[in-house]
């Protein structure tokens, strides 16, 4: 079928292409605000609230994470029948009312309910933008694209971490404000009912970005090509190292990164005998820095091989970084050196955490267009599960088992590095082949 002759989408909403990419990136950004409020205010919701350490434990981790794993799959399916501007505005909202529900918890089964609802509402962000950023931008600007997108991820949480320090010791210093309605409320209290409300307040935006209108299902996808099989898990029996074998291989690569990401404050601070407000302006520039500037750079240049007939490049240019990033980061954390330690962190986050932006953009170019936010989510699931369950329980279950000594936090991580670099090359060599092989096919 020519393009000329090739029926095209109807679609609705005002935004598309990179406008829609900033206001999607701006949902990113609140959705990692938002999840990071409350690490940040241990002390005082523990003061005021009388939690135990496990009660935060407990609202810090599962609360959050399970919900978010769990909800991400039918959330896809949902936004690949119906509507996904509006999806979108409903999750944006729900998760904003839930951080403002934690404004108002008193004790904690509201809390616990509040943190099951932002994780909930903050799953089916990625699967929907996914999604829609493939729709509404060319496919050899995609991966840089779905970079912009992540750095939303970066920025909210750089600005977290930085600002996490002062914001402590000023709701430290702060007694009870009278509001109305609600009369007295903690300095914490007020700050995730603006937060909450900010979001709420910004969902509707979703309702401007543009989507493709999709007819009752023919058998035809909205480029005019065939589907090849009704339903996500018959899709998946159609290739599942592709489906399957490409989320589990980032997924390995996030099991590293989660871990440094948890626990690399802690070390800092261990290591070094940094003050909270030290670590986080050291941990937030070069997390924050190096990771926006590797976002745009590394998608512009793994789109840049892709498009020049590297048809592997979204698997081996990670495989490459972890490659040099790995070596140099576990040399910085053995060396006992704040400054090489930092140095290798800029080249860490910079070099392999930056898959984040463009690895999906594989998976979305092999998907057809109506189930792409299934398989966005498929892709999600995968990274949360392995991420948040297995790197920083590693590095936990070493330093206290193992080791029996939490001032060598470090070679717990080095450790969890040792074990699951060569599983993450090893899959990600795989998945280059197999992207090199679904090419051959397509050219045929």
């Amino acid at each position: 079928m020519s393009e000329t002759s090739e029926p095209q989408p109807q679609t609705r909403g005002l935004l598309s292409g990179w406008p829609l990419v900033a206001v999607l990136m701006l949902f990113y950004f609140l959705s990692f605000v938002d999840r990071a409020l409350i690490s940040l205010m241990v002390e005082p919701i523990q003061r005021d609230l009388h939690f135990t350490d496990v009660e935060m434990g407990l609202l810090l981790g599962p609360a959050f994470g399970i919900f978010y794993a769990a909800a991400g799959i039918p959330l896809g399916r949902l936004m690949d029948r119906y509507s996904k501007r509006w999806l979108c505005m409903a999750v944006v909202a729900f998760w904003g009312l839930s951080t403002a529900v934690s404004g108002l918890a008193s004790n904690f089964l509201i809390f616990f309910l509040s943190r099951l609802g932002l994780g909930a509402g903050e799953a089916g962000l990625s699967p929907a933008a996914y999604s829609l950023i493939a729709e509404q931008v060319p496919r050899r600007r995609l991966a840089t694209a779905y970079s912009f997108y992540t750095v939303g991820a970066f920025a909210g949480g750089g600005l977290a971490i930085i600002g996490g320090g002062w914001l402590v010791h000023k709701l430290a210093s702060e007694g009870t404000i009278i509001l109305p309605l609600l009369g007295h409320v903690y300095p914490w209290q007020l700050t995730f009912l603006l937060v909450g409300a900010l979001t709420v307040l910004v969902a509707p935006l979703a309702l401007l970005l543009r989507e493709n209108r999709r007819p009752a299902s023919n058998g035809i996808s909205t480029n005019g090509e065939p589907e090849p099989a009704p339903g996500l898990w018959a899709l998946i029996r159609t290739d599942p190292l592709f489906y399957l074998g490409y989320p589990f291989a980032f997924g390995s690569v996030n099991v590293i990164v989660t871990a440094f990401h948890v626990w690399t404050p802690t070390f800092m601070s261990r290591t070094y005998g940094w003050p909270i407000e030290t670590v986080g302006i050291a941990y937030g520039a070069t997390q924050g820095g190096a990771g926006v500037v590797g976002l745009l750079a590394m998608g512009w240049l793994v789109e840049r091989l892709y498009n020049r007939g590297m048809v592997d490049a979204h698997a081996k240019v990670p495989a490459i970084a972890l490659c040099i990033s790995i070596p140099a980061m576990i040399g910085g954390i053995l060396s006992g050196s704040p400054a090489a330690f930092l140095a290798a962190s800029i080249a860490f986050w910079g070099a392999t955490y930056t898959y984040a932006g463009y690895a999906p953009a594989a998976l979305q170019l092999g998907t057809p267009a109506s189930l792409r936010a299934s398989v966005g989510a498929v892709y999600v699931t995968f990274l949360s599960v392995m991420g948040l369950f297995i790197g920083p329980t590693m590095v936990s279950w070493f330093t206290e088992g193992v080791l029996q000594d939490k001032s060598k936090i470090g070679l717990s991580l080095v450790f969890v590095m040792v074990i699951w670099t060569p599983i993450a090359l090893a899959s990600l060599l795989v998945i280059a082949k197999r992207l090199r092989a679904r090419h051959a096919r397509d050219m045929l």
